[in-house]
């Protein structure tokens, strides 16, 4: 995997794990010298002074101890999370609000079901920066600088497995639209109406990740307010960026939704599970009928796709569900006790053993520390 270009230290596209430095060292005048910034960030006034910024963007910069806080909880999401292995899933997060865009960028490392939209508004633009293990979309391979393009309303589904950092601009469809005008063909509006994964080739694939780069370094150096002049930058470039790269694919390349038998098995288990309520109380067999599939079937799409049995995945969806209703306890009150039943575990001292060997800690600590960051609010 060539990560020259992310570690690359004569840039400001910083690494991931530099950014609190970059935030305390770095200025927005550090930025212009490297010709990261235009005029258009210019804020200085015929008279001589300078006009105080107009902080149209908001950035915000964390440590994260799990998906659900790096995908789930960004306003207009409606994502299942599901972790598959049992260890802790770390990370750090960049959520950037640009006037009615959003820019995410981030890593963790786990393995993750993650399936729900994105968006039900705003047309979402998925860059994989990196990737270490593997990853997929609709039961397709997803490649390092692969592009993942999702409309509004559309679903992101698949597996996140490994070390993967990645980048995600949200952007009004009428936005896209009038940026895409100037790539030709992208200005076609039946190119954006289903979900698709993209590989530029490796020219284009290495410049939308500098953009990208070095938008977020940008954006952690500012840290807190981002003046006007900077949202309008920023957004031109990261969506320019990312349309660049897109231009230079092969439309009869694209990978769309739904094409491969096992990922259809699964989400059609899912829906099955989702539609039926008391998700414990559904058998294996249950989920063949509806499915009108054989149970070998059932197995081997359910391995093929995420390595484990249903009946595993089931438990596994319904401790992850426990966990996202945990740390949403600062909004929704609750008790531990109240969770367990809700996703169907009746022994409450086998839950919480199970529960601390998944995320490294007891479903307590994650309700007492979803409460106090509440309050600290």
């Amino acid at each position: 995997m060539d990560n020259e270009g992310w570690r690359e230290s004569g840039s400001r596209s910083w690494p991931d794990a530099d950014w609190r430095s970059a935030r305390e060292t770095s200025s927005s005048a550090d930025l212009a010298d490297e010709g990261l910034i235009t005029g258009a960030f210019d804020e200085e006034r015929s008279f001589g002074g300078r006009a105080a910024p107009v902080s149209l963007g908001h950035v915000e910069l964390r440590d994260t101890r799990g998906p659900h806080e790096v995908w789930a909880h960004a306003a207009g999401r409606d994502l299942s999370i599901t972790q598959l292995t049992p260890e802790p899933c770390r990370g750090h997060l960049l959520r950037a609000s640009l006037g009615d865009m959003g820019f995410d960028s981030g890593a963790f490392d786990g393995d993750l079901r993650v399936r729900g939209v994105m968006s039900r508004k705003a047309f979402s633009l998925v860059s994989v920066m990196e990737q270490e293990g593997v990853l997929n979309q609709w039961g397709h391979r997803v490649e390092e600088g692969d592009i993942v393009a999702i409309p509004p309303g559309g679903e992101l589904d698949g597996r996140f497995q490994g070390h993967v950092a990645y980048a995600v601009v949200t952007a009004p469809w009428g936005l896209v639209m009038q940026r895409a005008e100037a790539f030709e063909w992208l200005a076609d509006p039946c190119f954006w109406t289903e979900p698709a994964v993209y590989s530029p080739p490796p020219e284009a694939r290495a410049a939308c990740k500098r953009v990208l780069q070095g938008c977020a370094g940008m954006l952690r150096a500012m840290s807190g307010g981002v003046p006007s002049g900077a949202v309008a930058f920023l957004r031109n470039e990261l969506l320019d960026g990312l349309l660049t790269a897109l231009a230079e694919v092969k439309v009869e390349g694209a990978r769309r939704q739904g094409a491969l038998n096992a990922a259809r098995i699964v989400r059609g288990a899912e829906d099955f599970l989702e539609s039926g309520g008391a998700r414990q109380a559904v058998q294996i067999e249950d989920i063949c009928v509806a499915l009108n599939i054989s149970r070998r079937t059932l197995y081997r799409a359910f391995h093929d796709l995420l390595d484990i049995s249903p009946k595993a995945y089931l438990r596994l969806k319904n401790m992850s569900a426990a966990r996202a209703r945990l740390l949403d306890a600062g909004r929704h009150p609750t008790t531990v006790t109240q969770v367990a039943l809700d996703q169907g575990f009746w022994e409450l001292g086998r839950f919480s053993g199970a529960y601390r060997a998944m995320f490294g800690e007891s479903p307590s600590e994650t309700l007492r520390g979803a409460q106090g960051a509440a309050h600290g609010r």
